[in-house]
């Protein structure tokens, strides 16, 4: 077997016919990845960039590690080749191929490389929305981008490939703001699988791990049902009355996975891993999770003095279940929440149950990920207590705006009709009850409504427990908007026919 497969024209003078393994390896560049027997360089040759992707022997330890794990072994270079190949078979953008190699028959010990051109006068979607460019765009071209990217996957996967890591990262689109006709791009397709025909369980796992990376930039549900109706090839009923099924698994995914970092991978020592929405710190009083921006010593003196959490800041709420207080250091104003327990009878009720500051965080992260804005949690602490009933407290950032009820006593004649009803379409989403939704539990600005006191809200997983639930919320923020007439008769209206 020939240890080289083929070498671009171009790059002939990388190798010599001995050695060429280790001369590409070699190869003076700028390392962008680097993962055990795995590096990906970047070098540049007649004034063109290139990537290089050389993998190593992975050895048969790694093998069976991956598939006593159910993971597919990433071995060597040549998945990635034949995925490229595919999709240029396809029609469907990608990098071009301008090497490729392979040596050794036994996967335990193969080497193989890849090289590809860089794509030029492009932006990945993921640094496309943090860098603005979104924004920037005019609905109808944010259509069209939703579209492209929707006919990009179904395409990809009627060819009988799926990605594996299908985030916005791995997506690239040409760096012009003034396009109507899009140009994306796939890259990084190491981990591609190709068959005759996608499997369902596939189709799933990429479209809800792109659902997934989008989320942080504020995914609609509109914009899930746009991308949908073209990757199906239907209208909204047909899509909803066929597809239901698999759009509940969809988002159901892409929500566990937008849940993940913050909830499943905690670190597990007392460094804050970049990257992850909350770390976990140990105590002798017990646990808590915090920020990675959040400094725990300024609010550690108050978990075991009550009294100085009230010396030192505004008290709000002063209740037998709950303390609110209202705190500024440093020129940074925060909430701080201890949820107490009251009694006896209260213990035991609160046995073998979740702490309600831990449920006000969850209930937050859920909330994020649809697109609800919420009071973003600086920190939760959980006590040490008998049989899992135990103070807490839940530290949140203050929110800017006013409270709803204040805002309407301002502003009578304001129509926030459609800002509840989106609230509401967007908890049916996720199947998520609020448990008090009145008005002064929401705070409204610039950016629309905000939602807080979640230590009562819950997702609901039957259809009909969910439906009781929902309608408590609607009928609770109906009650508290009776002084509105005009703003409750419309709501009526529109919440009871949703």
């Amino acid at each position: 077997m020939k240890d080289l497969y083929f070498l671009d024209n171009e790059l002939s003078n990388l190798a010599s016919n001995d050695g060429n393994f280790e001369q590409l390896q070699e190869i003076d560049g700028e390392v962008f990845r680097q993962y055990e027997k795995r590096i990906t360089k970047r070098f540049q040759l007649n004034q063109k960039n290139f990537f290089i992707k050389y993998h190593g022997p992975v050895g048969w330890k790694e093998i069976f590690k991956n598939l006593l794990q159910i993971k597919t072994p990433v071995i060597g270079a040549q998945r990635e080749y034949e995925a490229l190949s595919l999709l240029k078979n396809n029609s469907i953008n990608c990098p071009e191929v301008k090497g490729f190699g392979k040596r050794g028959i036994n996967p335990a010990n193969s080497s193989s490389f890849l090289i590809t051109e860089e794509l030029y006068e492009t932006i990945s979607l993921e640094d496309f929305f943090l860098e603005g460019y979104y924004k920037k765009l005019a609905l109808k071209q944010k259509i069209i981008l939703i579209q492209k990217v929707a006919v990009l996957v179904k395409k990809m996967h009627h060819s009988g490939l799926n990605h594996r890591d299908l985030y916005l990262c791995h997506i690239h689109i040409k760096n012009d703001l003034d396009f109507m006709e899009p140009q994306l791009h796939l890259i990084d397709l190491h981990r591609a699988q190709i068959r005759s025909k996608v499997p369902r369980r596939w189709v799933v796992k990429d479209l809800g791990g792109l659902f997934h990376s989008c989320f942080q930039f504020g995914l609609s549900e509109r914009d899930f049902y746009r991308f949908m109706m073209i990757y199906y090839d239907c209208s909204l009923r047909t899509l909803i009355s066929s597809y239901g099924h698999i759009l509940e698994r969809i988002t159901s995914r892409a929500f566990r996975m937008y849940l993940k970092p913050a909830l499943g991978e905690l670190s597990k020592n007392n460094s804050l891993r970049k990257g992850e929405i909350l770390s976990q710190l140990k105590n002798k009083y017990g646990k808590c999770f915090v920020a990675k921006e959040f400094d725990f010593k300024s609010v550690a003196p108050y978990i075991n003095d009550e009294n100085l959490l009230i010396k030192d800041g505004e008290v709000i709420k002063n209740e037998a279940g709950h303390l609110v207080v209202r705190v500024k250091k440093e020129d940074r104003i925060f909430y701080v929440k201890k949820y107490r327990i009251k009694n006896i009878f209260h213990r035991i009720t609160r046995l073998l149950k979740k702490t309600r500051a831990y449920n006000s965080c969850i209930s937050t992260l859920w909330l994020n990920a649809a697109g609800i804005k919420t009071a973003k949690v600086l920190l939760l602490f959980e006590g040490k207590g008998t049989l899992g009933a135990r103070e807490s407290f839940l530290v949140t950032e203050e929110i800017d705006g006013d409270r709803l009820d204040d805002f309407l006593e301002k502003n009578l004649d304001y129509d926030l009709s459609y800002v509840i009803e989106v609230f509401f379409k967007r908890m049916k989403w996720i199947q998520f009850s609020h448990g008090d939704a009145k008005t002064s539990n929401f705070f409204f600005n610039e950016n629309g409504l905000v939602t807080f006191d979640l230590d009562s809200s819950s997702r609901r997983y039957s259809k009909y427990t969910y439906k009781r639930a929902i309608s408590r919320d609607k009928n609770r923020i109906l009650r508290s908007l009776k002084i509105h007439s005009r703003l409750y008769l419309k709501l009526q209206k529109i919440l009871k026919g949703s």
